[in-house]
């Protein structure tokens, strides 16, 4: 079994220690492995994104330009796809987005979780709503979720288009606000 860690370098690593903290728990329950520290084997190279392949040891590190993206039109998918840990094989979330679509929000258990590359938040008009059960428990989500930016609700899909924004979260997005999208259930 592989799995991976998705990092943002700017001059630093992003979220170092919420992303070891992930990676260790992973190897711990897969390998019972003692923890690694991601700085010991990433070169500080600014404004790349770095994917961490890993086992019980890190076996590749790649390094890729940042790239600008758009999204605009999500499909709403039922699946009961299990993505509690960042697996490196992704066939079964990359299977759920048709053509046509940007991206799309996954339901399961009746319940919005994420897209395949992001967790998401949804702007009420007050505050921003996360999932409260995500496939994945992103770093970036973490991290807003510590400082109380985002504030965890079951969110379901007949709520979907009564917020004015949405926000998907990953480490290398960040907190990406859409205020111009369609939701195609």
């Amino acid at each position: 079994m592989r799995f991976i860690e998705t990092v943002l370098i700017t001059d630093i690593i992003e979220n170092l220690d919420l992303h070891n903290k992930r990676m260790n728990k992973t190897r711990y329950d897969f390998f019972n492995s003692k923890p690694l520290d991601l700085k010991d084997y990433i070169e500080i190279k600014p404004n790349k994104r770095v994917r961490v392949t890993y086992s019980e040891d890190i076996e590749n590190i790649e390094y890729f330009e940042l790239k600008k993206r758009e999204f605009k039109k999500f499909k709403v998918v039922y699946s009961d796809i299990d993505y509690s840990y960042k697996y490196a094989d992704r066939k079964d979330l990359n299977s759920l987005k048709p053509e046509g679509f940007d991206e799309v929000i996954i339901i399961k258990d009746s319940l919005v979780t994420d897209t395949t590359i992001s967790n998401l938040a949804f702007f009420d008009g007050k505050k921003w709503i996360t999932p409260k059960t995500p496939l994945l428990k992103g770093t970036k989500r973490e991290e807003l979720l510590i400082k109380n930016k985002i504030t965890p609700a079951d969110i379901n899909v007949k709520d979907l288009n009564s917020f004015s924004k949405i926000a998907m979260i990953n480490a290398v997005l960040g907190f990406f606000v859409i205020d111009d999208f369609d939701i195609i259930v």
